[in-house]
Parts: structure tokens; C-alpha cells; sequence
């Protein structure tokens, strides 16, 4: 009888437990995989150079877009030292290279976007998050991106 009330038990605790526990519902592959997520934009400040500390005591002012998807991610390691394997990803640091990129994410900050590029691990003081997204194309909503 106690073993049967015991397998219960953990059974029970299992179940119940593994509801409550984060899971990453898709993995995704670092660069040169191309990858399309869709999440609302934000802009942050962070302290730069030269100590990367305060803005206050003089470190420069850096800008930071984030995306910030709505299910986390699970990020497979790449082939090199940099990109290790990520888990439970929702914000990303975008990195914008087009000018006409940089219009959409004046106009969209606040509001959901559907971003394409690829993916890499943050490696410098500059690097806010753990993984980023070079961006190719971004558009406003969700949008889908031809293959």
C-alpha cells in the first residue's frame, strides 16, 4: 500500500511539476541559418565606454533595440567557441545595418515587428543580451517572409 501511494505521489508531483516548469517550444540555429521571429521592439540605455558602468559617473550613453518574442527559444550550438547552445531565449539585441531598417524600428518601438537574420552569441561589452539577431529585413506586425 505505501508503495502505491509513493508511485502516486511522484507521479503526481511529475506531472504537476512539469506544467509549471519553461519550455522552449522551438529551437533555432545560429548563423548562417536564417531565422524570422516576431515580437514587440523596445529601446534600452546602457552604459558604454570607457568602463561600461554608469552613465552618471561618464561612461557614454549606448542604445539598445530589444526584441522581445512571445514564447521563449532554445538556441543549438553553432560549429565555433562563440555561438554556445542558449536555452529559454525571449530578448534579443538587434543589430541594424540599413538606414531604411532603422526608420521601421523608430516607427514600431512599442509595437510588434517580424525580424529575419541571423543569429550570433554576444561576445562583447557591447553585446546586451546573450543572443542577437543581425537583421536583413524587418516589417511591421507579422508578416510572412518568402522562403
Amino acid at each position: 500500500m505505501k508503495l502505491v501511494s509513493f508511485t502516486f505521489l511522484v507521479t503526481t508531483l511529475t506531472v504537476v511539476a512539469g506544467a509549471y516548469l519553461p519550455a522552449c517550444a522551438q529551437c533555432v540555429k545560429y548563423e548562417p541559418s536564417v531565422v524570422t521571429l516576431t515580437g514587440r521592439l523596445s529601446s534600452h540605455l546602457f552604459p558604454g565606454p570607457p568602463n561600461y558602468e554608469s552613465i552618471k559617473r561618464g561612461d557614454q550613453k549606448e542604445r539598445v533595440i530589444i526584441l522581445t518574442i512571445a514564447a521563449p527559444v532554445c538556441v543549438d550550438g553553432g560549429s565555433d567557441a562563440i555561438n554556445e547552445p542558449e536555452n529559454n531565449i525571449r530578448d534579443l539585441q538587434l543589430v541594424i545595418r540599413k538606414p531604411a531598417d532603422w526608420k521601421t524600428v523608430e516607427r514600431r518601438l512599442g509595437k510588434r515587428v517580424t525580424v529575419v537574420g541571423t543569429l550570433f552569441h554576444a561576445h562583447t561589452g557591447h553585446h546586451r543580451t546573450k543572443v542577437l539577431v543581425d537583421v536583413t529585413d524587418i516589417r511591421s506586425g507579422t508578416w510572412q517572409f518568402p522562403l
